[in-house]
């Protein structure tokens, strides 16, 4: 028997598992965190009482949170004898029949992306040291926070990590917003034939299944990677997050595009998890990043093609320091660098002199050797070679569309 609702704000009352309990919507209505007064499967102590978080769609309840939160979940086509368990144990198989495949394909392709979906990638504490530090870009595989906006304790965020970490009480991520749904694509064998047949001792974390989902033995959870493996710019307000083992969630630093800089916006009593970052100087509030770096940002702005920063909601804006420009920017356009080198797809990131970083744009097992790649995150595969061993270098254009106007009142 639950204890009745407690008279405190944000608590309502939702069904889980046949049972009614207290709960706090999170992540926007993504999910609810929920109370009991005794001690029960999954729950962990909180004070006085106990708690567990849960993914929205699995509950019942009359506040409609899961509209609110504005990200459709995942829907499950209605055929008989089809239900959410049997699309999950299909999901993690990577040797389904084509019949099998056409159902998870199907639940699949209901994970929307729009411009301002938000979007995860967990972190180590190596990683986020690098974030810091390195230019303001993201790529590989990530996630709608929408879908794991319930994985709240370190313990259960683990199933998402890309770049193992030796800690388990606490995890880190990177939240942004999307600018728009074709800088991503889904994990599925079409899109990345050769992933799935990598072995483990060539592989950082968990295998990618080419079902489109994460391996995961009781979550369904839609993973995508940026799209060919390709760096996307951080839009503005990108955080850094942590995750600590009583299920809170805390933004330790923002990005702020038009000054260059990370700023810490954890006060000091989370000092001591941003302590547990590596390599950083204590008491550090800002880290500078390279404004020349953009991942091939720009738009067209009084005549002139010139980076941009992205701001999802609120369009797109000059690189200049200080307040936005009024001038609109028309032809938004992210380009990249694409080549080959021992008739291998990659993806040129930066040079050093006569050499030149690359990434693995479809990576398999065969590319991996040829190409002495190194795997330096979940499905993320990159080397150095010398400049002048490019074949075919190319520029990729992403053209976005313009946002329109704000209503006028």
């Amino acid at each position: 028997m639950q204890a009745p609702p407690a008279a405190q704000t944000g608590i309502t009352e939702i069904v889980w598992h046949d049972r009614r309990y207290r709960a706090r919507a999170v992540a926007g209505g993504a999910a609810f965190e929920i109370y009991s007064d005794t001690s029960e499967p999954g729950f962990q102590p909180s004070g006085s009482t106990f708690h567990r978080f849960v993914h929205a769609s699995e509950a019942t309840s009359s506040g409609g949170e899961m509209l609110l939160a504005g990200v459709a979940p995942l829907a499950i086509p209605v055929m008989p004898g089809i239900n959410a368990s049997t699309v999950h144990q299909y999901s993690q198989n990577p040797r389904i029949g084509p019949a099998e495949r056409a159902l998870v394909s199907a639940t699949r392709a209901t994970a929307f992306i729009t411009p301002g979906t938000r979007m995860v990638k967990p972190l180590s504490r190596h990683q986020v040291s690098r974030q810091l530090t390195a230019a303001p870009l993201v790529s590989g595989l990530c996630f709608r926070e929408s879908d794991v906006a319930h994985l709240r304790f370190p313990s259960d965020r683990v199933v998402l990590s890309g770049d193992p970490d030796d800690v388990r009480d606490l995890a880190f991520a990177l939240r942004w917003r999307a600018i728009g749904p074709d800088d991503y694509t889904s994990t599925e064998l079409v899109h990345f034939p050769g992933l799935v047949g990598i072995p483990g001792r060539e592989r950082r974390g968990s295998m990618v299944l080419g079902t489109g989902f994460l391996p995961s033995g009781t979550h369904l959870i839609a993973e995508f990677a940026t799209a060919g493996l390709a760096d996307l710019p951080l839009t503005a307000r990108a955080e850094i997050l942590a995750y600590t083992p009583d299920g809170a969630e805390i933004a330790l630093f923002q990005y702020q595009p038009q000054t260059n800089v990370w700023t810490r916006v954890a006060g000091a009593r989370h000092r001591d998890l941003v302590n547990r970052i590596p390599g950083l100087e204590t008491g550090r509030t800002l880290f500078r990043v390279d404004p020349s770096v953009h991942a091939g940002l720009t738009g067209e702005h009084e005549g002139e093609r010139v980076p941009i920063t992205a701001d999802p909601g609120h369009g797109f804006h000059a690189y200049e320091r200080g307040a936005a420009t009024r001038n609109p920017i028309v032809g938004p356009r992210r380009f990249h660098t694409r080549a080959r080198w021992r008739d291998t797809e990659v993806i040129a990131l930066g040079r050093n002199e006569d050499w030149v970083r690359l990434r693995l744009s479809q990576p398999d097992i065969e590319a991996i050797m040829a190409a002495d790649a190194t795997c330096v995150e979940r499905g993320v595969y990159e080397c150095w070679a010398p400049l002048a061993e490019l074949v075919n270098p190319r520029t990729v254009n992403l053209d976005y569309p313009v946002p329109p106007p704000p209503p006028i009142p």
